[in-house]
């Protein structure tokens, strides 16, 4: 199909709304919240029109894609693109549990991994005749170095070998292992103390009262650990700290009662941003916006739960560090091979001269091709919005970041 026969879609794409129709409870969300009023001066950037070009000649589906961009500062928007249409954000919904976990425990917060043994020790022989009791605190971060710290602290206890064997109680993961039995294995292989007998998950009501303890592991803060997640978008992590939240269902409760997002254009199936979840662009930004409120109440920036890109370590590392982009785009990245015929998907801040702060979300459903080479069409296209917008404004540069390094725990000796 030539370009010229796609002019009378092209009207329809950048004339203000995305195309597709919203229900009447969308659309009366929409009024409700003063968006209709705000497309009245609303003009579709240049780069807005080459990106649905490239898709088009490429053969995709325009309708199968969507944007929002709208300024921090006074919340017109900037670029539009079936904003209202629900899509998969994939892991851009770890920052929806971020910002849950974070209002529900406070950026200070650590977790607490008990040892305990409900048997003796004979000093003489360095033999605990008992059990090794692991109490889990439901820990996203909880490591290898961990483990070892454990071991040094047995060994420093006088414990060379347990008699009995490991049991695990509560929410315990190892080296960003979701499977508790493959986490159990891990712990043990590092522990560097020899544990005799099985291991067992069982639950509190199995826990000895008169148990000793031993030693514990206090984690990272959580603002630490959610860096670290976002950064390396880290599923295991994000599913057991989705725990502490009600899981799932928790999170999407959260984006409903405290964002504002209607119970109808939102499902979280999984607080990871695994498997089939939806959420709108529009959506995205106004989540995005409670977390830039909630930031700033607590002084901090953006830069303290998503990666810096083409700085800071992780998914964003190779992406916009080009030249004078570095430290313009703040943001979580997305990517699913076979859910949904496969999703690339960004959004967060990016940084302009004469419009300043933009908040994004650009959701490209991969359709079943490549999706790398979508991200790359991603960044072509946010390159073009900050140029449109007077080029970037970074606000953070390599020499200000040491960060996204792996979560340092503390040890608690037992007496």
């Amino acid at each position: 199909m030539k370009l010229k026969q796609l002019a009378p879609l092209f009207l329809i794409l950048l004339a203000g709304c995305g195309p597709l129709p919203m229900d009447d409870s969308q659309m009366a969300s929409s009024l409700a919240d003063g968006f209709s009023a705000k497309l009245a001066s609303y003009r579709a950037p240049a780069s807005l029109e080459d990106y649905v070009k490239r898709l088009m000649t490429e053969g995709r589906d325009w309708r199968m894609h969507g944007i929002y961009i709208e300024s921090l500062d006074t919340e017109e928007p900037i670029a539009m693109l079936n904003e209202s249409a629900e899509f998969n954000p994939a892991s851009v919904t770890k920052l929806a549990t971020t910002l849950a976990a974070l209002d529900r425990l406070g950026r200070e917060h650590r977790f607490r991994t008990e040892f305990r043994t409900d048997g003796d020790f004979d000093s003489a022989t360095g033999d605990l005749y008992g059990n090794l009791i692991l109490i889990g605190g439901g820990d996203p971060s909880f490591s290898l170095a961990d483990a070892r710290k454990v071991g040094d602290a047995l060994r420093r206890l006088g414990v060379r070998r347990v008699r009995g064997g490991l049991l695990i109680v509560g929410d315990f993961i190892c080296n960003e292992n979701s499977d508790p039995q493959v986490s159990a294995r891990v712990f043990r292989r590092n522990l560097g103390v020899s544990i005799a007998n099985q291991t067992r998950i069982s639950g509190f009501e199995n826990l000895a009262p008169s148990s000793r303890f031993l030693a514990a592991v206090e984690s990272d803060t959580l603002l630490d650990i959610v860096h670290y997640l976002n950064a390396h978008s880290v599923n295991s992590m994000a599913e057991m700290l989705g725990t502490h939240v009600g899981g799932p269902q928790g999170v999407q409760n959260f984006l409903v009662q405290k964002v504002g997002v209607p119970a109808q254009s939102i499902h979280i199936s999984y607080a990871s941003g695994l498997e089939v979840n939806r959420i709108t662009p529009r959506d995205t930004v106004k989540m995005l916006r409670s977390m830039i409120q909630w930031l700033s109440a607590n002084n901090l920036d953006p830069g303290s739960v998503m990666a810096v890109a083409g700085i800071d370590a992780g998914t964003l590392r190779g992406r916009f560090g080009d030249g004078r982009f570095a430290g313009s785009v703040v943001a979580k990245t997305g990517t699913l091979y076979s859910t949904d015929d496969g999703v690339a998907a960004l959004a967060g801040i990016m940084y302009t001269r004469d419009r300043g702060p933009l908040l994004f979300a650009v959701y490209d459903m991969a359709e079943g091709r490549n999706v790398p080479h979508l991200r790359r069409i991603q960044d072509e296209f946010i390159r073009k919005i900050i140029k449109e917008c007077g080029g970037p404004q970074p606000l953070i540069s390599r020499a200000m970041r040491n960060a996204t390094e792996r979560p340092e725990s503390r040890l608690v000796m037992g007496v």
